[in-house]
């Protein structure tokens, strides 16, 4: 796992995420990935998709340009954006992978995108925590079975998702 606090220059990370918390930045709601006792009531996240299925969904793609431009992908097969409103209880959701037909991938990448500050973190099945920092960037092999929470001391916690080779 690589952690790297920073990751864009202020004013590159600044115009994605003031871009994204505009009013006219399309969301979508979905389930997220787990739905259990624990959190069936918060099992609700908004999201943006801005690649799929090794294509750019719309022109929002152009947005992440700065963070292709640090992570050269040879091959990008998603990136995703994540939006959970905050809560009353810090919630953790469902172990899981992102790309789940991967098993003869071993190269394949995950990395998180942290676009708020806030109590929220990302959980790895070995217990490690990475917490929610502004700008910072985690990347761990895509094999990695993790998790996200909801914030308490935040109106959101807001992630990018970028699985690629």
């Amino acid at each position: 796992m690589k952690i790297i606090d920073d990751f864009l220059p202020p004013d590159q990370f600044g115009h994605i995420a003031r871009t994204m918390t505009n009013a006219f930045f399309p969301w979508n709601m979905s389930k997220i990935v787990d739905d259990n006792d624990n959190n069936h009531q918060r099992n609700v996240q908004m999201v943006h998709m801005f690649y799929e299925r090794l294509a750019p969904v719309d022109n929002s793609i152009e947005l992440l340009y700065p963070v292709l431009q640090v992570i050269q992908p040879y091959a990008l097969l998603k990136a995703k954006a994540n939006l959970i409103i905050g809560s009353d209880k810090l919630v953790e959701h469902g172990m899981h992978i992102d790309v789940t037909d991967a098993d003869d991938r071993p190269y394949l990448q995950t990395s998180i995108l942290y676009m708020n500050t806030c109590n929220g973190y990302t959980l790895f099945e070995d217990g490690t925590k990475v917490h929610s920092v502004a700008n910072r960037f985690v990347t761990f092999p895509n094999h990695t079975r993790h998790t996200g929470t909801t914030t308490t001391d935040a109106e959101y916690r807001m992630v990018i998702n970028f699985n690629y080779v």
